[in-house]
């Protein structure tokens, strides 16, 4: 299936129904899909063809929304760049990736204006500005579609035919562009809306960002096929989501972890004003130990389903609510219709109960990283996309992730893996997070050092977590030191930025 098709079934479905809610705006599938239409012919009567790129720096909003499937219509590829970016960030995606056409926030324009010299390939900028009361799109941007057909261009596109490219995080090096055809992520939607049981009949929330693959190209996308009523969040604020939710009854949300987290400790939480939400979902980061049990008690009428995935592959592991008490730390499952496996250096599955890294193949996989033969090739093996997460499985299947293959560490010739430690210092009650990364040591060639968050009122020193240490793990798995810091940096999909705590730490700067 074509990317496109997924908003082209809803609206034909049930056209009236109202596909997006944003503030004070309101658009029906059927209008979704005639705007989608219209910016599909701007993109052609631009000079667009099949393959060209075009990007957007935006928050979330109708206008992402109508650009993301416009773009599928139109055959191009659709570069998705965060506006939290800095402007010299955003200018090298665009140098790398050359779009013609640049849509993009007011609120982000002087970042644009700052590089314009260096964006010899946009012929074209569009500005979502400011909400025009009354008007379910921004002037400017329906002033652009205006008078453009409303009918499908009828491009001829193949569903193996590139579609979009989002970047990697940029959590280790420079940010790689995971170019996806519209049938994997087609694939992926269907995936996503069965395992987190997203029908027809529910309001669902998008409050993770869409210029993020698991906000668009897994949670959003999924919606849309489903047919339900999505409610955009520009931003994140516990009070706005509560307030919402109870008015209009959003029933499925998607969030990352320290989302969740926020909402249930937040001074305006209320369950009886969230009595609607029924299923919330997350990823994009690990969840921490205990939050699944918390958010139970919290919201006891509402389930917590759990998955893994990446950019590259959409979700391939699934923890079901009714899982999570006996797997606890575990990512769960191979998702439906998902072949994974847990390999040795050549390939090979290793037994339960002992660590490989974990692969995936299947029609979800990404096409490879554009422009960038020596990282594609570096990723697929033998048919096999190789995640980079090392794991562990037991004899059910459940797999827990043990850290990054790039993050393991060798400690006096022994691998060391952080997860490990993360999870053991979690279970500890004065933590609320943590995290592990190796330093060069002198005599053990790398040693780890744990930074952690305390919970509210907690006082648990060094000695107290070292020694908790000295119960559950081996001597050469505990921290060398552990460093009390009020947060851990995290990208905008929640993933720890553990390169800015260990430059942080060898430079000797403490961090806020």
């Amino acid at each position: 299936m074509r990317l496109g098709d997924i908003l082209r079934l809803a609206a034909q479905r049930d056209p009236r129904r109202i596909a997006m809610i944003a503030g004070d705006r309101q658009i029906a599938f059927a209008d979704y899909d005639a705007a989608a239409n219209r910016f599909a012919h701007l993109l052609l009567d631009a000079g667009i063809t099949k393959g060209d790129r075009i990007a957007t720096v935006l928050f979330n909003g109708p206008e992402y929304c109508i650009a993301h499937f416009g773009n599928a219509r139109a055959g191009s590829v659709l570069v998705h760049i965060s506006p939290m970016y800095a402007a010299p960030e955003i200018a090298r995606i665009v140098e790398r990736t050359r779009p013609k056409v640049l849509v993009i926030e007011a609120a982000i324009a002087d970042k644009i204006d700052a590089v314009r010299d260096r964006l010899t390939s946009v012929e074209r900028v569009i500005v979502v500005d400011e909400e025009t009361p009354g008007a379910v799109l921004t002037q400017e941007f329906e002033d652009a579609i205006a008078g453009f057909p409303s009918a499908d261009p009828e491009i001829d596109i193949d569903p193996a035919d590139p579609v979009a490219m989002t970047f990697t995080g940029g959590t280790t090096g420079e940010p790689k562009g995971a170019v996806v055809s519209h049938n994997a992520r087609f694939v992926s939607a269907w995936t996503t809306a069965l395992e987190h049981r997203v029908t027809g009949a529910d309001v669902a929330g998008i409050l993770t960002p869409m210029f993020h693959a698991v906000g668009l190209m897994i949670w959003y996308q999924a919606t849309m096929l489903a047919g339900c009523t999505a409610v955009i969040f520009r931003k994140w604020d516990v009070a706005d989501f509560i307030d919402r939710t109870e008015r209009h009854r959003i029933s499925s949300v998607f969030m990352v972890p320290v989302q969740v987290r926020d909402l249930i400790r937040a001074p305006a939480f209320d369950a009886a004003r969230l009595a609607s939400l029924k299923n919330i979902g997350a990823g994009g980061a690990l969840t921490p130990e205990g939050l699944i049990a918390e958010c139970r008690e919290a919201l006891p009428h509402c389930d917590y389903t759990d998955h893994y995935g990446q950019s590259e592959t959409g979700l391939l592991t699934i923890l079901r609510p009714w899982e999570a008490e006996a797997h606890r730390g575990s990512i769960g499952r191979a998702a439906t219709g998902v072949d994974l496996r847990i390999a040795d250096e050549n390939g090979n599955p290793v037994p339960p109960g002992t660590i490989g890294e974990l692969i995936a193949r299947g029609p979800f996989m990404m096409e490879g990283y554009f422009e960038n033969a020596a990282e594609t090739a570096a990723y697929f093996r033998d048919g096999w996309g190789w995640s980079g997460d090392l794991a562990v499985a037991d004899a059910d299947g459940f797999i827990t992730l043990v850290g990054r293959s790039k993050e393991m560490i060798v400690s006096g010739g022994i691998n060391v893996y952080p997860r490990e430690i993360e999870i053991t210092l979690e279970e500890h009650p004065a933590v609320l997070e943590c995290c592990a990364f190796g330093v060069p040591d002198d005599r053990w060639g790398e040693a780890l050092i744990a930074y952690v968050v305390r919970r509210d009122g907690e006082t648990a020193d060094t000695d107290t977590l070292r020694a908790f240490c000295t119960g559950q793990l081996a001597r050469y798995k505990r921290p060398r030191e552990i460093v009390f810091v009020s947060n851990i940096p995290k990208t905008p999909s929640g993933k720890v930025q553990k390169p800015i705590l260990r430059d942080a730490y060898l430079d000797g700067r403490i961090l806020p």
